[in-house]
């Protein structure tokens, strides 16, 4: 299904897709000369990435500048989890770290010391549907999360909980405090194709927790914060972000007015004191410029920031150091790979730069005090790798939206072994697999065979679905599930290969009418470029895969593969997707299916006991060699196009590090 990001920068221009890489990618923070350096008055610097919307991957990193160590996966590595989907915020107060995480909907409270989660606050509506948290803001042992639901929660720092909620305007995006007061704009963000976006900031009173007023801005207001001599700043993304209008407007808290617009286009700032840091990023060009602004003085500081050669290909994030006033860059390059952190004096040269830190770092927070969490550095940030799965064995995708894109392991001029390494690269490191429309299937090999222990799960498939909405009317949980059918072997013949006998995993809906058995599918190459994906079954049905706005490549057909047609056969599931309201909510089954339940639950575990043969005789399998994983659904959603499975990796949960790995 389609894949919108929702991060600040993006919202509205989803459907833009930059093709440039990132080169010269180096393990340790350098500084221009070579040499490794710290940050001074600074004991450690944590960096929030997004990861990409509706894939579970986004990610906490700690850089500690006593002994200049980045440990890349460090919320994963200490609680044995990921992250989740989409994290959009995070801030410390007190003694602990809050990180906000957009799609999974939750509020993550981490032990600022141990690096252990505390609690984490689910913001959800009263129907089960997410309230999709944004920002947030702290004053007086109370904490303010935005949601784009069009509410505030104040959540009480010390029990944990929300205490309160607040209507705001339309889909609150950025917040902050200020003179005793709670700021809040007011994007319009999923206006933007209808009635436009929104232009106001809304004003609360903290002691009563209501709002006293709305102040229009500019159009999209976004980012937000408290700034010199009572004043707060906005920035404003204009009617439409792709045109590059971006306004930076000054609120006078006391009069809570408007009182100066600044000249300069301002899509991202940040503020130390007096100044303001600020970049432009013209979608249209894909150039970006950065200045400094004096805020009392009004006047231009400088109009070139970065006075060395250091060039930054898509700025992401900015930000200042409080210990220091050091300013950093983000850097997310086409949005779809591992972007970078730059450090720069306030002087604007390069101090050092830490590659491949994560995908979409959009956060950074710093601390003059050091935590106390311990991990082995022959351990750490590595997330047991050889329990994870470490070859792609096959892959063969049927058409759809994502085909010849990064996501189906494509890249221009590839053939099928190019497009399989990639694939094997891909898993390697958690990134998101496409299997495209119904039939489409990746099988994968592993370390060492995967036990069966009796009562136990034996796998886990990790995949993008999330909680969106429970249906009254289905009595299941929604969101995006796009379940695919488990396939498991043993390699019996000892070559190595995916050749023996095939199993399923029998799942909740094995047996009944929400399924077909022996279904099959012939998909048809276009004739002409930027064509829809026709297809014929043998129930007498045909169709196509319908091209959209979102995914712009040439054709949707794989093109690796010559063949004028592609022929799936499997089982389908009956339609799980439905049309709520406009909004299409793809609906989960009970278990035993890839990439239908969220990787947080125990429905993304799987048991080898639950193995049929083609007779549906339950066959008894002391371990397996290899996991296959198709999608299980041939339905076109709407404007989310195909329901199409996807997969990161399949952990083995029995992997034994004392035993000397197999394969």
């Amino acid at each position: 299904m389609t894949n919108i990001k929702l991060s600040t920068h993006i919202l509205f221009i989803c459907s833009i897709l930059l093709l440039w890489g990132c080169d010269d990618m180096y393990d340790q923070p350098l500084s221009p000369s070579g040499g490794i350096v710290g940050e001074e008055n600074t004991s450690e610097m944590y960096v929030l990435c997004e990861g990409l919307f509706n894939q579970n991957n986004s990610t906490l990193v700690r850089h500690t500048f006593t002994d200049n160590r980045t440990i890349h996966n460090y919320f994963s590595t200490i609680n044995k989890r990921g992250l989740g989907d989409t994290a959009n915020d995070m801030a410390m107060y007190g003694s602990k770290i809050y990180v906000v995480v957009n799609v999974s909907s939750q509020i993550e409270v981490i032990d600022f010391k141990t690096g252990k989660v505390i609690k984490q606050i689910p913001l959800l509506q009263e129907n089960g549907s997410s309230r999709q948290p944004r920002s947030i803001a702290f004053h007086h042992n109370k904490a303010y999360v935005s949601c784009y639901d069009g509410t505030i929660a104040r959540i009480d720092t010390v029990s944990l909980s929300i205490d309160a909620t607040a209507q705001a305007g339309r889909n609150p995006d950025g917040i902050c405090v200020q003179n005793n007061k709670l700021y809040v704009s007011n994007s319009g963000g999923l206006d933007i194709g209808s009635i436009g976006p929104d232009n106001r900031v809304s004003v609360f009173d903290l002691s009563s927790f209501k709002k006293i007023k709305d102040i229009i801005v500019g159009y999209n207001p976004g980012k937000i914060m408290a700034a010199h001599n009572h004043t707060v700043l906005v920035s404003c993304r204009g009617k439409q972000i792709e045109d590059g209008v971006y306004q930076l407007s000054e609120i006078d808290t006391w009069s809570d007015e408007v009182n100066y617009t600044f000249s300069e286009n301002a899509l991202n700032f940040a503020i130390n004191d007096e100044l303001i840091y600020l970049y432009d990023y013209q979608y249209s060009s894909h150039k970006s410029s950065f200045k400094v602004i004096n805020q009392r003085t009004r006047q231009v500081v400088t109009d070139q920031f970065i006075t060395d050669d250091t060039n930054i290909t898509t700025p992401y994030g900015l930000f200042v150091n409080p210990f220091n006033g050091n300013v950093y860059i983000t850097d997310a390059y086409s949005y779809n790979v591992k972007g970078d952190v730059l450090c720069f004096s306030p002087q604007g040269k390069l101090q050092y730069r830490i590659n491949n830190i994560g995908m979409n770092p959009n956060t950074i927070i710093f601390s003059d005090k050091s935590s106390q969490s311990m991990i082995d550095p022959d351990t750490d940030d590595k997330d047991s790798p050889n329990a994870f799965a470490n070859r792609v064995v096959e892959y063969r995708p049927a058409p759809g939206q994502y085909m010849n894109t990064t996501t189906t392991a494509y890249k221009e001029g590839f053939n099928a072994t190019d497009v399989l390494n990639y694939a094997t690269q891909r898993i390697k490191d958690k990134y998101l697999i496409s299997l495209g429309a119904f039939g489409g299937y990746i099988t994968l090999g592993f370390h060492q065979p995967i036990l069966n222990m009796e009562g136990e799960y034996d796998f886990k498939i990790y995949g993008n679905a999330s909680y969106n909405m429970y249906g009254t009317a289905t009595g299941a949980l929604g969101g995006s599930a796009e379940p695919g059918i488990v396939m498991v072997s043993r390699d019996s013949n000892e070559n190595g290969m995916p050749d023996d006998e095939w199993f399923e995993l029998a799942g909740s809906e094995y047996g009944t009418q929400n399924e077909i058995r022996d279904y099959e599918i012939t998909y048809h190459h276009p004739n002409e470029p930027f064509s829809d994906i026709t297809w014929s079954d043998n129930r007498g049905e045909s169709g196509v895969i319908r091209r959209n706005t979102f995914h712009t490549q040439s054709s949707y057909y794989p093109q690796w593969i010559e063949e004028a047609e592609m022929t799936f056969r499997g089982t389908r599931l009956k339609d799980n997707a439905l049309d709520e309201n406009g909004i299409w909510v793809a609906y989960c089954y009970a278990w035993g299916y890839a990439d239908n339940h969220p990787n947080n639950t125990e429905m993304s575990k799987f048991k080898i006991d639950w193995a049929v043969n083609k007779n549906g005789e339950k066959i008894d399998l002391d371990k397996i060699d290899f996991v296959r994983v198709y999608s299980a659904i041939n339905q076109d959603a709407g404007n989310m196009g195909e329901i199409s499975t996807e997969i990161m990796t399949i952990e083995n949960l029995h992997y034994n590090e004392s035993l000397k790995t197999t394969r």
